[in-house]
């Protein structure tokens, strides 16, 4: 039975824990928050130095609406002081409220150490970074890999041609360039995952790996310190059977999240750039999107970022008590935000 969406968002007050703010659009972000019942918004940018700074006092102006992810920095990564100095801004985080480290796609991709090499989301040089995390209670968050179709040969039969095409830079098919091809990047995920178990771990973007929600979820059964999350993913989640994504969220009601990858920047982007300048009303109809996944059973709709893929999707109807858990509960729990 399909149920409606309005009289069921309304019992809960959201948390949507995957978006992106620029300090100066937090009164933007609020009015979008009053207009679509979201309590909180957690930044997950990874903001480090003067811009973590920045972010905090706009936030402190609005109490009880904004928590953040913070990042480090790579510059340096493989000299004696790197580690020092990302000590402390993972301490200096902790210190300005922070819920967690973030790190970025870049890292396993992009960056590199002092020797030009590109540096592994495993890199035990990272370790120690992790642990401190867990013992100042921070979630570390990453995403690492990025969509497989990402990593596939970029022709017009790629099935994300449309995103790619306006997004080029989002292109990793070059192993030249690239090293570590898609499984790799997110087996690396996984041994960090398995060597740290003290740390919780934050696999956005649905552990990065929506195309393959049944490896996801055996990660998770193995590892009770891995969480994740939803963001810019109903897309691919969606195109499973719907009967095994509703299972899969059944058994993991306690460790999914809600967000939704929301853009406030210069220009509102709605889990990935669309193309077009979106509107408050075109927010609306994004986060309408995710409500009928999550709380109808109704069979091929769109989901919430048509450019990610113009295919269809299938809710997944869940009972009022775990929207609750995935709404909101979760992200209080594993974040510590009320």
């Amino acid at each position: 039975m399909t149920h409606s969406s309005a009289s069921r968002r309304g019992q809960f007050a959201v948390i949507d824990m995957h978006t992106h703010l620029h300090p100066e659009r937090l009164d933007l972000a609020v009015r979008i928050m009053e207009r679509n019942g979201i309590r909180r918004m957690v930044d997950i940018s990874a903001y480090y130095g003067e811009s973590l700074v920045r972010l905090t006092e706009a936030a402190a102006r609005y109490p009880g609406r904004f928590a953040f992810f913070a990042g480090v920095s790579p510059q340096g990564f493989g000299i004696p002081e790197w580690l020092a100095r990302a000590t402390d801004q993972v301490r200096r985080a902790a210190e300005l409220g922070a819920v967690g480290i973030k790190f970025m796609k870049d890292w396993g991709l992009v960056h590199r150490d002092a020797e030009g090499q590109a540096i592994p989301v495993d890199d035990e040089r990272l370790a120690p970074l992790f642990d401190l995390a867990g013992d100042l209670g921070l979630v570390v968050a990453f995403h690492t890999a990025d969509p497989k179709a990402f990593f596939k040969p970029l022709t017009p039969d790629n099935e994300r041609w449309e995103e790619l095409s306006l997004n080029p830079d989002w292109w990793f098919g070059d192993r030249s360039r690239y090293p570590y091809d898609w499984w790799q990047l997110i087996r690396q995920l996984e041994r960090v995952i398995r060597r740290h178990p003290q740390t919780t771990f934050l696999g956005v973007h649905f552990g990065c790996a929506a195309e393959e929600i049944e490896y996801v979820a055996d990660v998770m059964r193995e590892h009770p310190n891995y969480i994740v999350d939803v963001a810019a993913r109903l897309g691919e989640i969606g195109r499973h059977d719907a009967g095994t994504v509703r299972a899969v969220f059944l058994e993991f009601q306690d460790r999914i999240l809600f967000g939704s990858d929301l853009g406030l920047r210069r220009e509102i982007m709605l889990g990935a750039p669309q193309g077009f300048s979106p509107t408050e009303d075109d927010v609306a109809a994004f986060y309408d999107a995710h409500w009928r996944f999550f709380e109808t059973d109704a069979r091929q709709i769109d989901h919430p970022t048509p450019i990610q893929g113009r295919w269809k999707i299938d809710a997944i109807d869940l009972p009022d008590d775990v929207l609750r858990k995935i709404y909101c509960e979760n992200a209080r729990r594993w974040l510590r935000i009320d």
